[in-house]
């Protein structure tokens, strides 16, 4: 079935919808993951920490983002990585990869560690476009999303991950692009401020 199939009345999908959704999702990243050689193109670098929706259980787009914890960043380091991009960017199922610099004055968000970063467009076997974001780091006491994938799964009951997908869903469909707003701000609105609908997410994100 497709992640599209079984739309309720509304446009608004079940819970029981959105967490089978959630599943195929899931089962499709590892399938594009397989398909593009990420474990072995990535392991060469360091060790690859799928992280985000993916890792947690709490997809609602067709997006995959790992980050890569490597010994260190060096010049070295800069040009496998952009091999790493070239060699994706010849795989006939990829559409087209971004490479960007954020170490020394390149990176400026002192709230992140210095990265290099990978930005990939593809589509599955089955069809569906998707977008992989992947990291490259050599601090990961620094990096976020690394701590989130650790920190995150014992506090999330049921109830909460039905409600962030329920949230996630509903913003992921505001046509204004209002709905554009980090996941991880999504997870503390239920888990700290205890919203269980788009609306009152909206409420506690935008408090004072």
């Amino acid at each position: 079935m497709s992640v599209s199939a079984s739309v309720g009345s509304g446009g608004e999908l079940s819970d029981e919808r959105l967490a089978a959704r959630q599943a195929e999702l899931q089962a499709e990243a590892d399938a594009v993951s397989a398909d593009l050689g990420l474990a072995r193109l990535l392991s060469e670098q360091g060790e690859a920490v799928r992280v985000g929706s993916a890792a947690l259980g709490l997809m609602v787009v067709p997006d995959l983002d790992i980050t890569v914890v490597c010994p260190e960043l060096t010049d070295r380091t800069k040009r496998a990585v952009a091999g790493i991009g070239a060699e994706l960017a010849v795989h006939n199922r990829v559409r087209q990869v971004c490479f960007r610099d954020d170490t020394g004055r390149w990176n400026t968000d002192p709230g992140y560690p210095d990265g290099l970063y990978l930005n990939v467009d593809c589509r599955s076997e089955a069809g569906r476009e998707w977008t992989l974001d992947i990291w490259f780091v050599d601090e990961p006491d620094r990096q976020p999303d690394l701590a989130h994938v650790r920190t995150l799964p014992p506090r999330l009951t049921d109830a909460h991950r039905a409600r962030i997908l329920r949230i996630k869903q509903a913003l992921a469909l505001r046509p204004d692009g209002s709905g554009r707003v980090p996941s991880y701000e999504v997870y503390r609105a239920v888990l700290e401020g205890g919203a269980t609908t788009a609306e009152e997410f909206d409420r506690w994100y935008a408090r004072p």
